[in-house]
């Protein structure tokens, strides 16, 4: 029989090795479905940065000098459509400001003002409990596997 696109590719690991497979694969599947929700909540909070945004927010803060925009969408892996958006509101709210370059007038800067350094903080403050709350009783190797994984089948997102 001729395999068709929508086959699995043929493995030869052991059939309970397979079963640990999909269960990792089911996990991010509900773990992917959950940071969609996460997102669609956020977006419905009038005047509220959504995930997406902050995610791009906190960024700045190793930013001492200011970063381009475009600098900004590559590292928080937005469009630079999004990050102009982000930028209009965080401005808007006081919590970014943009200034020209004393070094290139071309260039325009993003940086966070104290106010929004404040946010930030306040907002990491939440997340860092929430984590703790929720995986607080979990050993660091176990974390630190975790996050191995989750890089490993991101490159591999990438690589499709």
């Amino acid at each position: 029989m001729t395999p068709v696109a929508s086959d699995p590719a043929p493995t030869d690991a052991p059939p309970e090795r397979e079963d640990v497979l999909d269960g990792l694969r089911l996990a991010f599947g509900e773990l992917m479905g959950a940071e969609r929700r996460l997102r669609g909540r956020n977006n419905e909070r009038e005047g509220a940065l959504s995930f997406a945004q902050m995610r791009g927010l906190f960024l700045l803060c190793d930013q001492a000098d200011g970063v381009t925009a475009g600098r900004l969408a590559k590292l928080a892996e937005l469009t630079p459509a999004s990050v102009t958006s982000l930028l209009d509101h965080a401005e808007q709210e006081g919590i970014v400001e943009r200034t020209r370059s004393e070094e290139d007038r071309r260039v325009v800067l993003v940086s966070l003002t104290d106010a929004g350094r404040a946010l930030l903080d306040s907002k990491r403050g939440r997340w860092r409990a929430s984590w703790g709350g929720a995986l607080g009783d979990l050993p660091d190797e176990d974390l630190a596997a975790a996050a191995r994984v989750m890089r490993r089948v991101a490159g591999m997102f990438d690589a499709f």
